[in-house]
């Protein structure tokens, strides 16, 4: 039998099944990859001295979108976005400034001597030819705010041209190819490319309508799509054609779920979706905003910019949909409107409902004539301002209205306006269905009304935001003598030191008497038994819930910390006892244990106890067993009027995040576990 060849990887295999499973495997999609960039790559050697290699990229961005670069003391390496680029730079030589460039095409070594032409050799690395270092030195330069800000977002920002020639291209030919599999399908690109607030080497957002009906049961006939089924069908094209996808993965258990992938001939990373068309009206809303003035995109570009830069947006963090709606929100405010709410552009349309929602508006409202006058860097003052003093606890954000709703307003959707009788509904049928206000932040789709869109924002990325927010209106404030000269460069590249405040948990636990329940036959706790008995609670939870060792400390009146046991803790002697503690389980994550059934007997300390140990060994079968670095200490204060300790929580060798995280969780459970907790003596002491 002939053996087959893969000529990219310079293999050879007994047949052409092994040869098929080769070209859909991770490693010669990888080398794929790795060509092609090479392909769009130009070397630059020796580089020209009087001329930055920053300016030298400025130069070659005229050939075409520059995806990626890296810069030597000697030679200069240039990844463009497209292969074209790379050819008419290649075609004719080049000279900038009366000086010929010795420019080169990349070559690609498949076994290279020594590390140092590996490393040559290798694709370029996307270190973001739009990251802070890549565009500082256009803040550098002796100009004006405004001059600067034009520079600035031509250097970031798609142009219309390359969203057309790059990105549109991308989904027509999807059309092609899937028509194969669903002869009515139509594909549409929603997100940052729909609304114009691209970056040069932003991602692709998809949704391909099927045109045909998707049944969500599993019961479905053979001959009705499910979403299970078009995965199957997607993902079989997408790995027979590795010319034109790779790095294919499917997430298909999200709440929307998506194929990633790489569509190789433009080299743009894209997720495709088959579910939900929302997607597609809420950027169509967010462009006709954008249409309404003229400041509206420099200001959402700075902004996403900002929160890209300092990483308060991202995975994991706050989405760019999320920023986008909390700006829009802000302008929609009394003392800005520039931007109307949705529903003053809903009342002159008759409603087009996708999915329970009414996702059209009328473009052709009119609207009253903008009167604000303020500047772009005014008015990043005023959204700075607006969101570091935000009660975001107990008010909900709301860019339906344009207002600020309370808790209590969502808690009884009776209190509701009539505008939000389509969210109603939802309050009734289904836990699930409900707004989730009940997180560290939460901002209302204007579309989707019973969707949080920062529901899964930390609290750390919270914090952050609050803390650059206040950062930004300092500089605001102070640059304002100035112009706004050095606004640019200031806020972009002043990182915000965390407050020693913020590695500080305070914990008070009271005595409260008058809830105090003492059995008649029953001896009157003293003060110290009291004092005793909370110690040892604390410890245990320290212990069995929270998963640390324990060491006990004390201060003495020279405040010298020295080593005691625990039966001298309750003694009057020690006013202050501290708790050195060490541990390596995040056990406040996934505390939703399913399939398990608990005694009812027994007590809440003993159940969260019992979570804790589940969450360990959940975590160790799924070999997502996380080890983290918990060191703090615990300060154990006692106060006699009113009758209470006071445990001061401080961040020793904990990173940052991981020590917020565990914070508000520890406050959480100490205050929940002991109010609930009864001594063994059946008396009520809290």
């Amino acid at each position: 039998m002939m053996s087959q060849k893969c000529d990219v990887c310079s293999m050879h295999f007994q047949d052409e099944y092994s040869l098929q499973g080769h070209l859909g495997g991770k490693r010669h999609l990888q080398k794929v990859q790795q060509l092609e960039a090479i392909e769009r790559s130009i070397f630059i050697s020796p580089l020209p001295k009087f001329i930055s290699p920053h300016a030298l990229i400025e130069f070659f961005k005229k050939y075409g979108a520059i995806k990626g670069h890296e810069i030597n003391e000697s030679y200069l390496f240039i990844e463009f976005a497209d292969r074209t680029s790379t050819e008419a730079v290649l075609s004719n030589p080049v000279w900038i400034y009366n000086v010929k460039l010795n420019i080169k095409r990349r070559i690609f070594h498949r076994n290279p001597k020594n590390p140092e032409t590996k490393k040559a050799n290798s694709p370029i690395e996307n270190t973001g030819a739009i990251c802070y270092n890549n565009v500082k030195h256009i803040f550098e330069k002796d100009t004006t705010f405004h001059n600067q800000l034009v520079t600035f977002l031509n250097t970031i920002q798609l142009t219309d041209a390359e969203i057309e020639t790059r990105y549109e291209s991308v989904c027509s030919h999807l059309d092609k190819i899937f028509k194969v599999v669903f002869p009515k399908c139509k594909t549409y690109k929603f997100g940052s490319t729909q609304t114009g607030l691209g970056f040069k080497e932003c991602d692709l957002d998809i949704y391909m309508d099927i045109g045909e009906p998707i049944i969500e049961s599993t019961n479905a006939s053979t001959n009705m799509w499910t979403m299970q089924k078009i995965f199957k069908e997607v993902r079989r094209i997408m790995f027979r054609m590795s010319c034109v996808f790779s790095n294919i993965i499917s997430i298909p258990k999200a709440k929307t779920p998506i194929i990633k992938f790489c569509y190789v001939k433009k080299n743009i990373s894209c997720d495709i979706s088959f579910k939900n068309s929302l997607s597609i009206y809420k950027s169509n809303l967010i462009k006709y905003y954008i249409s309404l003035d003229s400041r509206v995109k420099p200001l959402m570009m700075l902004i996403k910019y900002w929160a890209r830069n300092f990483k308060i947006s991202g995975s994991g963090k706050m989405s760019n949909y999320a920023l986008v709606l909390l700006i829009i929100f802000y302008l929609q405010q009394p003392s800005v409107k520039i931007i109307p709410p949705l529903l003053e552009l809903q009342k002159t349309c008759r409603p087009q409902i996708i999915n329970g929602w009414q996702v059209n508006f009328d473009k052709n409202t009119k609207l009253p004539p903008i009167t604000n006058n303020s500047s772009i860097p005014e008015l990043l003052y005023g959204f700075f301002s607006f969101y570091t003093t935000f009660k975001y606890k107990s008010q909900i954000i709301c860019p339906l209205d344009g207002k600020i709703h309370t808790e209590l307003e969502f808690k009884d959707v009776d209190s509701l306006p009539p505008y939000m009788d389509r969210y109603k509904p939802c309050f009734t049928e289904d836990e699930n269905f409900k707004l989730k206000i009940n997180r560290d932040m939460c901002v209302q789709d204007p579309i989707e009304l019973n969707h949080n869109v920062t529901g899964g924002t930390p609290f750390s990325t919270l914090d952050t935001f609050i803390q650059y927010c206040a950062n930004g209106a300092a500089i605001c404030t102070e640059t304002s003598k100035n112009d706004y000269k050095n606004l640019l460069k200031l806020l972009l590249s002043t990182i915000v030191k965390r407050k020693a405040a913020d590695n500080i948990c305070k914990i008070t636990i009271s005595a409260n008497q008058k809830t105090c329940i003492i059995f008649s036959k029953k001896p009157k706790l003293t003060n110290s038994d009291w004092y005793f008995t909370a110690f040892n609670m604390v410890k245990d939870i320290f212990e069995k819930v929270f998963k640390v060792q324990v060491a006990f400390l004390t201060a003495d009146v020279e405040s010298k910390q020295q080593r005691i046991d625990i039966s001298d803790v309750h003694t009057e002697k020690y006013e202050k006892i501290i708790l050195h503690c060490n541990g390596s389980h995040c056990v406040w994550r996934n505390r939703k244990i399913k399939g398990i059934i608990l005694d009812p007997s027994i007590s809440c300390l003993e159940k969260e106890a019992l979570i804790s140990d589940q969450v360990i060994e959940n975590q160790e079968k799924e070999k997502s067993v996380n080890r983290i670095n918990l060191d703090f200490v615990c300060t154990f204060e006692k106060n006699l009027n009113p009758l209470q300790i006071i445990l001061t929580v401080s961040n020793q060798n904990t990173d940052e995040n991981i020590f917020q995280q565990f914070a508000i969780f520890a406050k959480s459970k100490l205050v929940h576990i002991i109010q609930r907790a009864w001594t063994t003596k059946n008396v009520c002491i809290f």
